[in-house]
């Protein structure tokens, strides 16, 4: 999608010459009534150009190149924030667990983060943030990444079912993290338990390794880890991630609280920019409108430079109205104090802020498919 139109206004001058027609000149009182004409060769002034808006910074925690800021790459290359007056000072993490303790020292105003039990304790023990923003969710039947089969047990037929990977090895990140809440909802959908798969934890780019020298099975991945895995011929798409659970949120904007409390104006800001880059990222992902030239953007500004691995990627789908669901989050925080990871359970509905992906849409209105 390109960007959106501007339509400023045009005004047209007229000159009205008056002739007289006859008669006797106008009378004093008569001229002083009648709207003098302009000098011949003048124009009227030029309209001033609407002021700026007042420029504003945001602090923002990420991890660099990550493709949950898709929308966020895009809304920067096409001018949006600019547009807004936001001006975005990046603040590089290596991984998204140091980010709390930032948001909640203020060091940073905004992060961006995954659901995960150290996110619902940090929240119960006091760490102040607000939920405000999707960055990367799944669509029912859709989602990037989710449960990756070894190819070689797909092609000899020994895997069809995720039931039979009973007695198999199956990778997650770590327990407490949104991978593990993925592979119990696919096993029990399936009729099997936790207990019935060996669960080695490993980093990602360690899954495809691990795939390629069949030391596991099977591994919940995200993009574009799952894309190589399966460039390299070692594993094959089983189930997406919103096969598994429908509308799930594999990453959000947070914002810290007082942020959203004392900045609410950038806030605001930041999240109408946001919404236009999700917007021109869903067209392209959906629909194939000016797909190209997102990818260019996206290869730019992620470091992705393989096409091959970029075709193969799932496009990570974003919310195009921006909104967080919070029933998928509060049945991750079920989970994970199910399993005791989750002593102390938070109230979502007073972390979950939905002040800016209304003001995002009151501006622009809802996506129209």
């Amino acid at each position: 999608m390109t960007l959106l139109p501007r339509h400023p206004a045009v005004f047209t001058v007229f000159a009205f010459l008056l002739a007289a027609c006859g008669g006797s000149a106008p009378t004093p009182s008569e001229r002083s009534a009648a709207v003098p004409a302009s000098p011949a060769g003048s124009q009227a002034e030029p309209a001033a150009a609407p002021a700026p808006p007042p420029r504003l910074r945001v602090r923002m925690a990420m991890v660099p190149g990550a493709l949950s800021h898709a929308a966020r790459f895009v809304a920067v290359e096409r001018g949006y924030f600019e547009e807004e007056g936001i001006e975005i000072e990046e603040h590089a993490f290596d991984t998204s667990a140091k980010m709390l303790p930032a948001l909640a020292a203020d060091q940073v105003d905004m992060a961006v983060g995954g659901i995960s039990a150290g996110l619902f304790n940090a929240i119960a023990q006091g760490i102040a943030v607000r939920l405000v923003l999707d960055h990367t969710t799944a669509p029912p039947g859709e989602g990037a990444g989710g449960l990756l089969v070894r190819k070689d047990l797909i092609e000899s037929g020994r895997v069809r079912d995720v039931s039979d990977l009973r007695g198999q090895r199956v990778a997650i990140t770590s327990k407490g993290q949104a991978t593990e809440f993925v592979l119990h909802t696919a096993l029990t959908q399936a009729g099997l338990a936790m207990a019935d798969v060996e669960v080695p934890e490993l980093a990602y780019p360690d899954m495809t390794l691990a795939l390629a020298n069949r030391s596991i099975e099977a591994a919940i991945m995200i993009e574009p880890f799952a894309a190589v895995a399966v460039s390299q011929g070692v594993a094959v798409r089983f189930k997406r991630w919103g096969e598994i659970i429908p509308n799930d949120h594999m990453a959000m904007l947070m914002f810290s609280q007082r942020f959203a409390e004392t900045n609410a104006e950038a806030g605001r800001r930041y999240a109408k920019a946001y919404v236009r880059g999700i917007r021109d990222y869903h067209e392209a992902r959906t629909k194939g409108r000016d797909r190209e030239a997102i990818l260019a953007i996206l290869m730019k500004y992620t470091g992705l430079r393989d096409r091959a691995v970029v075709d193969q990627m799932d496009w990570v789908p974003i919310h195009p109205d921006g909104r967080i669901n919070g029933e998928t989050l509060a049945a991750a925080q079920d989970f994970f104090a199910e399993r005791g990871y989750v002593p102390n359970k938070v109230d979502l509905t007073q972390v979950i802020d939905h002040r800016f992906a209304d003001y995002a849409v009151a501006q622009l209105g809802p996506y129209q498919p």
